[in-house]
């Protein structure tokens, strides 16, 4: 029939929705608590990169000051390469944490964010510079991400227990 504009399928079979609940293979989504330690954890690492990179040239006037002092020659190179494996470090903690429930890596994710809290006094002397404003926002999301891994749903999540309401 010409006039006949029906489709041949129903809608609703192309816009099927996920549903709620543990997915296929059994493993539950992730807890809210979760959710909220991906976002300020890698925001977290995002600022330390803002951090470095504006902070880069202070860094290597103060590296090159030092060499020179002690008589040696040390490549910028260094400072670069130790912050990228310094960032590798982070993402990796993140991946065992957020993907794997390795609950190894959340404490060792709490043991560097403890180390961190070491040097905090020194923000507070003399004019902050940007990148010391970076690194300081930076380790305050750090402490809004650790402290979401010690919320009794992560706990449960980390562990493979199930959520208070199931058990």
């Amino acid at each position: 029939m010409i006039g006949d504009l029906r489709p041949a399928r129903s809608c609703a079979t192309f816009l099927r929705l996920p549903a709620k609940g543990p997915a296929k293979g059994g493993t539950p989504l992730k807890p809210q608590s979760i959710k909220l330690f991906d976002f300020f954890y890698l925001g977290s690492t995002f600022l330390s990169v803002l951090g470095f990179i504006t902070g880069y040239r202070n860094a290597e006037a103060q590296l090159a000051a030092q060499g020179a002092e002690r008589g040696l020659s040390i490549s910028p190179l260094v400072i670069t390469g130790l912050f990228a494996v310094s960032i590798l470090i982070s993402l990796l903690l993140w991946y065992l944490v957020s993907r794997k429930r390795m609950v190894v890596a959340k404490w060792i994710i709490v043991f560097f964010f403890l180390l961190s809290l070491v040097g905090v006094g020194d923000y507070f002397v003399g004019t902050m510079a940007l990148a010391e404003i970076y690194s300081l926002i930076a380790l305050i999301a750090n402490a809004v991400a650790v402290s979401m891994l010690f919320r009794s749903d992560a706990i449960r999540w980390l562990e493979n227990r199930p959520p208070a309401d199931e058990a």
